[in-house]
C-alpha cells in the first residue's frame, strides 16, 4: 500500500475530512489532496507528525515490513482468544488495548475490543464509573467501525454491541433502528448453509442450526422482566419452575446423559436448584440437586480436558464438541465455581450433612485445573 493510500485509510478511519487533517497538520488540503492521489508524497520533516497524529509508527505509515506487522497483530488476536475462551477477560481486554495503540485503524482488535468489554461490564458490580467508561470505549470503537469498516462481519457485532449499549443507556430508539437493519434469524448464515448443503455436511449444518436454537432457548428460559405495570413477569416459585422445566429438557434431549458442553450449564442449573430449596428447609430435595451440580461440574472438567466430546442422544447425535471453541465466564472451572456457591448462607442448614461434606471433599481435587 503506497504512503498516500495508508494517509487516506487512517484519515477515514478518524472520521476527518482532508480539510480537517490539513488543519491538524498545519498544512492546504490540497496537499493532502495530491498525497492521496499518488502525485505527491509527504516531506520527511512531515513524517513524525503524521506518525504522531494517527499514533503509529513510521514502518506502519511507510507500509515497511508489513508481514511482520500482521504477524503481530495476528499474535495479539490469538493470544486474546485464549485469554477469552478461560474467561480470562479482564487480561484481554487490556491485551487488545495495547494492540489499538500499535494497530490504532485496525477494525478486527475494535470488534474484539467491543465483544470483550460488553463482557466486562457484566461482571463489574460495584465500581459504576469504571463501567461506564469500558461501556463508553466500546461504543466509540463500534461507531468508528460502522462509519469505516466493510466488512459485514465486523459490523454486524459492531451493531449488536451498540444495540445493547443503547438500550442499557435507555436511548430505545437508537436501539430499535440498528436492529431492525439486521437480517432476521431465518437468513441467518446458520440457516442458509444448512439448506445448501447436502449429505454428512447437511447434517452437520442442521445440527449447528439445533444445538443455536437450543442455546437461545436456555438463556431465555426463565428470564424475567419488568411489566409496564411495574410487577415481574415471574415470581420467584415460578423461576424455580422454569429452572426445573430447563433441567428436565436437557434431561430429555440427552437421554444418554451425554451433555458435553451443556454440562457446566446444567451443573449451574442444579447448584440455583439446590440454594433454592435449602432455603425453603427441603433437605433431601436441595442435596439431591447439589449432588447432580458436583458431577456434572466434573464431567465439563473432564470434557475441557479431553479436548473433544461425540454426542450419543439422538437429537445431535454424531455431533462432534472441541473444547477449544468453548467459551468461559470466569477463570475458575466449574468445580471452583460450586464450591465458591456452596459457602453461601443459603446452605448452612445442610452443611453439616455428611452428604454436603462428601460433595465438597468430591469436588476438591478439581477446583485448581486450569481449563
Amino acid at each position: 500500500m503506497s504512503i498516500g493510500a495508508t494517509i487516506k485509510k487512517l484519515r477515514i478511519a478518524r472520521n476527518l475530512t482532508q480539510e480537517e487533517l490539513a488543519s491538524h497538520l498545519g498544512i492546504t488540503s490540497k496537499a493532502v489532496s495530491q498525497w492521496e492521489c499518488n502525485r505527491t508524497s509527504p516531506d520527511i520533516s512531515q513524517i513524525p507528525a503524521l506518525c504522531n497524529f494517527f499514533q503509529i509508527s513510521a514502518d506502519q505509515l511507510l507500509s515497511i515490513n508489513l508481514p511482520k506487522s500482521e504477524k503481530e497483530k495476528q499474535d495479539i488476536l490469538h493470544r486474546y482468544y485464549e485469554l477469552s475462551r478461560k474467561g480470562y477477560l479482564k487480561e484481554g481486554w487490556e491485551l487488545l488495548l495495547e494492540g489499538i495503540t500499535k494497530f490504532p485503524t485496525d477494525y478486527s482488535i475494535m470488534m474484539h475490543l467491543s465483544l470483550c468489554g460488553n463482557r466486562l461490564c457484566k461482571f463489574i458490580e460495584t465500581d459504576q464509573q469504571k463501567k461506564d467508561s469500558i461501556a463508553n470505549q466500546c461504543a466509540e470503537y463500534c461507531k468508528r467501525i460502522l462509519d469505516g469498516c466493510t466488512d459485514d462481519f465486523i459490523r454486524h457485532a459492531a451493531v449488536s454491541n451498540l444495540c445493547t449499549y443503547y438500550a442499557e443507556k435507555g436511548e430505545i430508539h437508537k436501539a430499535e433502528e440498528l436492529a431492525g437493519k439486521m437480517p432476521i434469524i431465518v437468513m441467518s448464515q446458520e440457516f442458509l448453509f444448512s439448506n445448501i448443503y447436502s449429505g454428512t455436511k447437511q447434517k452437520d449444518a442442521k445440527q449447528r442450526v439445533k444445538q443455536i436454537l437450543l442455546d437461545l432457548l436456555l438463556k431465555r428460559f426463565e428470564s424475567n422482566c419488568k411489566l409496564d405495570t411495574g410487577e415481574d413477569l415471574y415470581s420467584l416459585e415460578e423461576v424455580t419452575i422454569l429452572r426445573d422445566k430447563k433441567i428436565a429438557l436437557l434431561e430429555l434431549l440427552f437421554e444418554d446423559g451425554d451433555f458435553g458442553f451443556y454440562s457446566a450449564g446444567l451443573s449451574a442449573f442444579h447448584e440455583a436448584s439446590a440454594r433454592h430449596y435449602a432455603s425453603l428447609g427441603n433437605v433431601e430435595r436441595s442435596l439431591d440437586h447439589l449432588e447432580k451440580a458436583a458431577n456434572l461440574a466434573i464431567d465439563f472438567i473432564t470434557f475441557m480436558q479431553k479436548g473433544s466430546f461425540t454426542h450419543t442422544s439422538i437429537f445431535l447425535k454424531g455431533m462432534v464438541e472441541k473444547s477449544n471453541n468453548v467459551s468461559l465466564n470466569s477463570g475458575d472451572n466449574q468445580a471452583a465455581l460450586t464450591l465458591k456457591n456452596m459457602e453461601r448462607k443459603e446452605y448452612d442448614i445442610i452443611r453439616e450433612a455428611e452428604k454436603f461434606k462428601n460433595i465438597s471433599a468430591m469436588l476438591e481435587p478439581y477446583i485448581n485445573i486450569r481449563l
